[in-house]
């Protein structure tokens, strides 16, 4: 059996420069690679408003995995990033997020803030960093990329059986 585990992944960390939230390269991207994947697979998505740090969003994230939450804060982040237009850089926008997907506020803040978390994001990123990690989406082991950007459905499944082979 392989075990499939999400990681966060932060695309800019601090200091890194954050692209102009309606420029040309976000423009473009999305025009050239998103909105087509998007209507693919039926996911409601617009260009986001903002381009903010996702360290508190991910280390929000993390929180939420930590109390069985995870999947339904991706749901609200989803929805209030890509289609409300929030900026999940600010922390009101993330307090909401957090209640909507059935945890404290609070707390969920709280724990968003906490050092242990973030620098657990960052050596995340490090790993990442280590093994090649391009960007998002990216399907890896502990030890290589298999496949960056987005795939079907019957690729990733393809990944995982030549994986469960290899691992026997």
């Amino acid at each position: 059996m392989i075990e499939v585990e999400r990681v966060p992944y932060e695309l800019r960390p601090a200091p890194k420069t954050l692209p102009e939230p309606r420029g040309e390269y976000i423009r473009d991207h999305w025009r050239d690679h998103v909105y087509g994947l998007a209507i693919n697979h039926e996911v409601e998505i617009h260009v986001p408003c903002y381009q903010p740090r996702s360290t508190l969003a991910l280390t929000l994230h993390g929180y939420a995995e930590d109390q069985g939450r995870g999947h339904a804060y991706r749901g609200a982040a989803h929805r209030a990033f890509f289609i409300e237009g929030l900026n999940l850089g600010d922390e009101g926008v993330l307090r909401e997020t957090a209640q909507e997907a059935g945890l404290d506020a609070d707390e969920a803040i709280t724990a968003a803030w906490e050092m242990e978390r973030i620098l657990e994001l960052r050596a995340m990123r490090e790993e990442a960093d280590r093994i090649g990690v391009p960007g998002v989406p990216t399907v890896a082991t502990a030890e290589e990329v298999l496949h960056y950007g987005a795939a079907s459905p019957g690729k990733i499944r393809e990944l995982l059986a030549r994986q469960r082979e290899i691992v026997g």
